[in-house]
């Protein structure tokens, strides 16, 4: 009967909604859509919707209908539109794996991968022109003598422009003639190499800058850098969006008949790239601060397109439906952190949460820096902890303080007992001699596998030291993931792919960085027995500043002490777990290659006011806590997603806030 109950009040609390969809899952697997899920009675059993209570797994309701599952539909194919990235290295004759104009493709690429809607990329301009209805450039826009496009390209482009295309375009060539001046509505071009330190955006309202409510987002780290940046004057009917910390006018808005350019004043290597390869001059704060140096841009994007769509779909950045979720992870790098992490294991484990613990294999004793704390009673202690459900990962061998240091630390392969006798560390010249970055990632890996049994994924260096040969050590190690930046260090709050040697000619591995947001580890006024009850309340600041851009967190804790666990839980305690949510790191990690490599169409229907949102059954089978947004202005009432054959998949609509629709796979 308790069950019964609980039906019946959810059917009693969505009766009254405007239009609603349920959706039945009986226990063989099938998803069921029905229009009315009354419970009535026939004989000795209980319907619901018209099925015996007793074949219904879960009853839910979507607060827009659905084509039923199972069913075939034609998916209007001819009227998808996406957004094309447009690779300009050819036509400026710039390389894409060079050191000089490097990588603009790229971060182009990565900006709409976080942004998350659909785009092609391409180097023809009539397959762009044809295919999107939105334009991203990837380099700068040149004129004079070798100009980036012929006259009658500059001539199609104003047109699509007029006729409701929208253009982005990174810093402006002075060379530029009168008729791109005018598409980009700017009268004056000054590109400067020099030392810009922020951008600041307009305190006006534009739709553009909806993700611009804080005010690290409103006044922006660049990267300090003597970097190419480009200053505007506006043209009459054009707007500036930003400006340097000078004053002088950085972004410009340009409406164009039905359509709108924009340009920005930066090469995008150099508010992309140049953060991912941590080349930037390390002058802004970088521990538990809010650093959104690079995200920035992609939330400008994604903005931009909404904007210019009655109905925009991109894919959510949180898995599992959630507004943000926190990410704990614990580095175990002493014999009290072992000794002692059994606090924070029980306490995640009562939660339900599987946490992720980095592992320093310290298994000799150097001569005087760090004791054999990796032995067979710690070992022991790990399997109790996996025991519970939680993960690891390796947190290197030596925990050297140096392994920055490249020269210090080459590729050169070693056995456990070599290792031993030769990776010393000398805390008197801080210099350590015998060390190898192959042993510290490698052979820590090899080790806790031999030892614990299970596959590790995912390495987080010493100190978060980085030196050039570990990407091509995670490579090697065959890792997942890497966590080895503060997201304030990087000044990107999302996970990126490792590029080798960590150098603008290195190509991209398949190892996902994944930065950490905050940490017990403070630069000034450090974290102690006494003051550690007011720490969380500076996390839950980054946490919350980060939940408003559907971004989420991963903490790092040493476990050394039970007052830490009691850190966590307050934070954990401060934050809404009706709508934020506690997740595995690796399981995080998980969640955005798969984001990654998911692709998916969409078409909005206006005068049937539905939406058809298509992708690979083997994508929506592979991604159950992936989610599609989809922000309207236009009315809404059908939802449906298709795969490539038309079939029709089940899906969950939640309403997150008034004209967004976030659509999730499981």
């Amino acid at each position: 009967m308790k069950r019964l109950f609980i039906l019946i009040m959810l059917v009693a609390s969505v009766g009254s909604a405007a239009r609603c969809e349920f959706m039945i899952e009986r226990h063989d697997g099938s998803v069921t859509a029905v229009s009315d899920a009354t419970v009535s009675v026939a004989g000795e059993s209980f319907l619901v919707g018209g099925y015996p209570v007793e074949e219904i797994k879960r009853l839910w309701h979507n607060p827009v209908s659905q084509s039923s599952p199972g069913t075939d539909i034609s998916f209007p194919k001819e009227k998808v539109s996406r957004v094309a990235l447009f690779d300009m290295n050819s036509r400026n004759l710039d390389t894409e794996a060079g050191y000089e104009n490097s990588r603009n493709l790229y971060s182009i690429e990565y900006m709409a991968e976080i942004a998350g809607f659909p785009s092609f990329t391409t180097d023809n301009l009539g397959e762009a022109l044809a295919g999107a209805d939105m334009l991203l450039l990837s380099s700068p826009v040149k004129g004079g003598r070798q100009p980036s496009f012929a006259e009658e390209e500059i001539d199609a482009l104003a047109d699509w422009v007029a006729a409701g295309g929208v253009i982005v375009a990174p810093a402006l060539d002075s060379t530029l003639d009168g008729k791109l001046r005018d598409l980009f509505g700017v009268s004056e071009i000054k590109p400067y190499k020099k030392n810009h330190s922020f951008l600041n955006w307009t305190a006006d309202r534009h739709p553009e800058l909806v993700y611009f409510d804080e005010p690290e987002e409103r006044e922006v780290n660049i990267c300090n850098k003597l970097i190419n940046a480009t200053e505007y004057m506006p043209g009459d009917n054009a707007v500036s969006l930003a400006s340097y910390e000078d004053g002088t006018v950085a972004v410009v808005k340009n409406s164009v008949g039905d359509g709108a350019a924009y340009t920005v004043g930066l090469r995008w290597r150099d508010v992309i790239q140049r953060p991912h390869l941590n080349k930037d001059d390390s002058s802004h704060p970088s521990s538990n601060v809010f650093v959104p140096g690079a995200d920035i841009y992609s939330l400008f994007v994604r903005a931009i397109y909404v904007a210019a769509h009655p109905v925009a779909a991109w894919k959510y950045t949180v898995p599992d439906g959630y507004d943000a979720v926190l990410v704990p992870t614990h580095d175990c790098d002493s014999s009290t952190a072992y000794e002692e992490m059994y606090w924070m294991g029980d306490y995640e484990h009562s939660l339900g949460l599987n946490g992720h613990y980095f592992l320093t294999v310290h298994y000799y004793r150097d001569k005087g820096y760090m004791s054999q704390f990796y032995n067979d009673v710690n070992i022991g202690l790990t399997k109790k902890l996996m025991s519970q459900g939680h993960t690891v990962g390796s947190h290197s061998i030596g925990h050297f303080p140096d392994f920055s240091k490249s020269e210090r630390f080459p590729l050169n392969v070693v056995t456990e007992e070599e290792y031993a006798l030769t990776a010393d560390h000398d805390e008197t010249t801080g210099i350590t001699t015998g060390g190898s970055t192959w042993a510290e990632i490698v052979l820590s890996k090899q080790i806790l596998e031999r030892d614990l049994g299970n596959n590790v994924r995912s390495f987080r260096s010493g100190h978060l030291c980085v030196n050039k040969h570990i990407p091509e050590a995670l490579s090697i190690g065959d890792y997942d993931f890497s966590s080895c930046y503060t997201a304030g260090d990087v000044m990107c709050s999302t996970p990126f792919f490792t590029r080798k040697s960590n150098d603008w000619t290195g190509d991209l591995t398949n190892v996902l960085q994944m930065p950490l947001h905050f940490s017990d580890v403070f630069s000034k006024d450090k974290m102690t027995e006494d003051n550690w009850h007011e720490k969380p309340a500076i996390w839950y600041d980054i946490f919350n500043k980060l939940r408003g851009n559907y971004m989420s967190s991963i903490i790092l804790i040493h476990p050394n002490r039970k007052w830490k666990m009691e850190a966590e839980k307050m934070l954990v305690e401060m934050m809404d777990l009706s709508g934020s949510g506690l997740y595995n790191f690796q399981d995080y990690g998980d969640f955005w290659i798969g984001r990654h490599n998911f692709e998916f169409d969409y078409v909005y229907l206006a005068d049937e006011e539905k939406v058809f949102v298509r992708a690979s059954a083997a994508d929506i089978a592979r991604n159950p806590s992936l989610g599609i947004m989809i922000e309207a202005s236009a009315p809404v009432s059908d939802i449906t997603l298709v795969d490539e054959t038309g079939t029709v998949h089940p899906v969950r609509v939640t309403t997150p806030a008034p004209g967004k629709y976030l659509l999730l796979f499981r």
